[in-house]
């Protein structure tokens, strides 16, 4: 089977490989935040500080390796940052008290966020392979990655119940580390070769054009809007249906997996409909399926139907941003697609985690009904500004 695989074939299974990898290394460390707290005694707060320290650290190192990429390619960035970050993973799990925490887990930020980066930009160039988009898959890949590191750490908490000893988590976190690592050295030569032009083209290459910075910026707005609006569904869309209609916390959590549910699945096969109709039509329409979808949850008059409601929201919302970054990628020369690339998810990133923030600041002041309709209009947003998207590509040429 794997002597029959084509070198392109190789390179997607090698990619999906890198994003499950990578989606596994969020939930093995988050599903371990309340042993931490406990361990440690640490407070809510402290807490809360730790994991805006992890997107700190995830936004810092994404745009040195954006540069990184276009200059050496994102294959051989990619193994060393996924190197890196089984490392990484190893670091929480030794920490002693907040300070050392906190270390440790901006220095595990940075190996996901350029780990993000340098992936990202090897599926772009896997796909260019390919000539034909398959970009969303990938993405879903994450998706698994982050459903298999909650399990395993939920396996391994609950050891004591079917081994009789508990694995602690420092075990558990250098063992995942040196897979990530051993997976990562393994598959380095099914990645792709750096294209030569392009990388010759960074080095000599100044930085790209004001024009070119403002419109990749604003692509990056767009991206950072279907970020928020997934962080509606996923993260506000059970507290809304205990608020609304006072259902106990498990028949809530049915919101939550309607929507995470139709977003992954959808990324499976939303690739055949980019190529069917493209990425713009993809990001419009979806974002106008989830604005639909948004508006169908919050005035449903039962939570079974707010449950179609969010269903159909993830559904819409389950390409915008993975396509976004996508076509980020693609504006102006090919020696600032890295770059580029890391502008669109950094900014993504901090959608990811301002959205909260700014829903429960709203949700304070408003009430959570009416915050929650930010998603709608933020899913408006998207789908004009993906025309808007359309006219700036032409005009860089």
């Amino acid at each position: 089977m794997l002597l029959s695989m084509t070198i392109n074939q190789r390179a997607r299974a090698a990619v999906f490989t890198y994003f499950l990898l990578c989606g596994a290394a969020v939930t093995v460390w988050a599903t371990h935040i309340p042993e931490v707290e406990n361990r440690l005694s640490l407070s809510h707060s402290q807490i809360g500080t730790i994991i805006l320290i992890l997107g700190g650290g995830a936004l810092a190192s994404m745009q040195i390796l954006g540069a990184w990429v276009d200059r050496h390619g994102s294959a051989k960035t990619l193994v060393g940052i996924s190197v890196a970050l089984g490392l990484a993973l190893m670091l929480p799990g030794f920490a002693f008290d907040f300070w050392t925490l906190a270390i440790s887990i901006f220095l595990l930020g940075a190996c996901i966020g350029g780990t993000d980066i340098a992936m990202n930009a090897h599926a772009l160039v896997v796909e260019k392979a390919y000539q034909r988009p398959i970009f969303s898959a990938f993405h879903a890949m994450w998706s698994i990655g982050g459903v298999i590191g909650s399990l395993v750490v939920g396996a391994t908490l609950g050891a004591d119940l079917y081994l009789g000893f508990k694995i602690p988590m420092p075990v558990t976190m250098t063992a995942w580390g040196a897979l990530t690592i051993f997976v990562a050295l393994l598959l380095k030569s099914w990645l792709l070769p750096a294209e030569e032009k392009q990388t010759a083209a960074a080095k000599s290459e100044s930085k790209p054009a004001a024009k070119e910075f403002r419109f990749v910026i604003f692509v990056g707005l767009v991206s950072a809007a279907g970020a928020i609006v997934e962080g509606v569904g996923i993260d506000w869309s059970a507290l809304y249906s205990v608020d609304q209609f006072q259902v106990i916390t498990a028949t809530a959590a049915i919101s939550v997996t309607m929507f995470a549910s139709a977003m992954a699945t959808v990324r499976f096969f939303a690739d055949k409909v980019v190529a069917k109709f493209g990425r713009i039509a993809v990001i419009q329409g979806g974002a106008l399926i989830s604005a639909l979808g948004i508006a169908i949850a919050l005035i449903s008059p039962t939570v079974e139907l707010s449950w179609i409601g969010w269903a159909l929201a993830g559904l819409g919302i389950s390409a915008v941003v993975p396509q976004c970054m996508a076509f980020g990628s693609e504006i102006g020369s090919e020696a600032n697609q890295g770059r580029n690339l890391a502008k669109v998810v950094g900014l993504t990133y901090a959608g990811v985690l301002g959205g909260p923030a700014i829903i429960g600041f709203a949700g304070e002041a408003l009430g959570l009904q009416l915050a929650l309709s930010i998603g709608i209009a933020l899913a408006v947003f998207v789908a004009v500004g993906a025309a808007i998207m359309v006219k700036g590509k032409k005009q860089l040429g």
